[in-house]
């Protein structure tokens, strides 16, 4: 396994997909970064929503940890069971501390990381509210996406589904991370689904899927390039 995969695998193994955090400690966890930009994986772990537990997005919150480190992003990402869905649920303590950063280091754009299904038929499927949530920065999103293969009318794993599938507009009750921060905290962001084929080297023990799966190797590692470029293409955005 490259060594790229390999550190993958490693900070993955420090998310407790379904255990709840020890007394006192919270069930998210939090790296401070230097770059304006915050990688966020609200759904790392295992987490309630109206009073069903739903599984974890697995290695989502080891993708934006590891995308953190090599950029200098802040990462904010579940780390234990949670009680709630902080990507559907109002006022929960992700989102009030989410907000935290983005007003004490001036954050300017949020990336949410979600996992999709491997039986999708895409790779990637970007949610921009539309384009509301990132009106400026969607044309450059999409520049990047299509820099590394991904775009519309690609082929399977190579496919984006653009506001269409995962929107982030969310169902009847519920507001997504994408839309918290851009409407309540007017700052852009932008939600990623990621098919499990490009995200997955391999499951971990103690995944809600218990059957045995391998994604595939060189696109996982080319989802990692192409996050840290997009975060790097995001620093370097001005509006027009």
């Amino acid at each position: 396994m490259p060594d790229l995969l390999a550190r993958l695998v490693e900070l993955e193994a420090d998310i407790h997909y379904k255990t709840p955090p020890p007394a006192g400690e919270r069930d998210f966890g939090y790296a401070f970064g230097r770059l304006p930009i915050l990688l966020s994986a609200p759904h790392g772990a295992a987490h309630q929503r109206n009073g069903r537990l739903k599984a974890e997005d697995d290695f989502t919150a080891g993708m934006v940890r590891l995308v953190a480190e090599q950029t200098g992003a802040h990462v904010l990402y579940l780390r234990f069971q949670s009680s709630v869905d902080a990507n559907f649920d109002t006022s929960v303590p992700y989102k009030q501390f989410l907000a935290g950063i983005v007003r004490r280091y001036r954050i300017r754009f949020v990336i949410d990381v979600h996992g999709a299904a491997a039986y999708r038929d895409f790779g990637l499927a970007l949610g921009t509210l539309n384009s509301a949530s990132c009106p400026h920065e969607r044309a450059l999103i999409l520049s990047v996406l299509g820099q590394h293969g991904v775009r519309e009318g690609g082929p399977w794993l190579r496919r984006l589904d653009l506001d269409d599938t995962f929107s982030a507009v969310g169902v009847a009750g519920q507001e997504t991370i994408t839309r918290f921060v851009s409407q309540r905290l007017r700052v852009p962001a932008a939600q990623l689904e990621i098919n499990a084929h490009l995200r997955v080297p391999r499951r971990q023990p103690d995944a809600s899927e218990r059957d045995p799966f391998r994604g595939d190797p060189a696109g996982i590692k080319r989802t990692l390039e192409m996050l840290a470029a997009l975060v790097r293409a995001l620093v370097r955005f001005r509006k027009p």
